[in-house]
């Protein structure tokens, strides 16, 4: 299934209810940021130095669906990470625009349903099919328990569900003991390096956050 971590993200987010989830849940909404943090960073669109945010390159086309989440950082570019993400995680203008233009992205590439729930503060609901929903479980389940080197993206994507607390919902205690065991042997290989210490200070930022 093409799509990217923030997208995948975003639909293993959802239970029989939808994305509104994610979006009545600050713990979901930082971890949504950290996914798209992960995009970009993995794409070199940006950078996180100790101090700062750093932008390498124009948004391209295909990362459209995260317009709104690449302004916020160039508009506080050279501010903390900390700065960023509490921007994103906690304001819920922002992180409805953010959400948004996620959930739009799947609606327009796989079969998302978009509904609108409340009378006066409407917000997006977005319910993935279950088909859609159990091709990319079965995917990424695959290729985590049998792949002897799992890509970054998918590495990424095991983090923020991890993060959010959705590990457990597709892996079996068991399963997860194997999952932390290939995690710890990854910290050795430089193909993980900067996906590491970026989810570090994501981690940490987070953590603060949710305090």
């Amino acid at each position: 299934m093409n799509l990217n971590i923030p997208q995948k993200y975003f639909i293993l987010s959802c239970n029989e209810k939808g994305s509104i989830r994610i979006f009545k849940n600050t713990r979901r909404r930082a971890y949504l940021a950290a996914s798209s943090f992960f995009d970009l960073a993995l794409n070199d669109i940006i950078d996180l130095t100790d101090n700062s945010v750093i932008i390498n390159k124009v948004l391209p086309d295909d990362k459209a669906y995260l317009n709104e989440f690449f302004q916020i950082i160039n508009r506080n570019q050279g501010k903390s990470v900390t700065h960023v993400l509490r921007a994103m995680a906690t304001k819920e203008k922002i992180t409805k625009q953010i959400y948004n233009e996620i959930g739009d992205s799947l609606v327009t590439k796989v079969d998302v349903t978009k509904a609108t729930t409340g009378l006066v503060f409407k917000t997006n609901n977005y319910i993935p099919d279950i088909r859609v929903k159990q091709e990319l479980v079965s995917e990424v389940r695959k290729e985590i328990l049998t792949a002897d080197k799992i890509s970054p993206e998918t590495f990424a994507l095991l983090v923020v569900l991890y993060g959010n607390h959705d590990l457990k919902t597709y892996f079996s205690a068991f399963e997860q003991k194997q999952i932390k065991t290939k995690l710890e042997k990854s910290k050795d290989d430089p193909t993980y390096e900067k996906l590491l210490e970026l989810s570090k200070r994501l981690s940490r930022v987070i953590l603060t956050l949710l305090s």
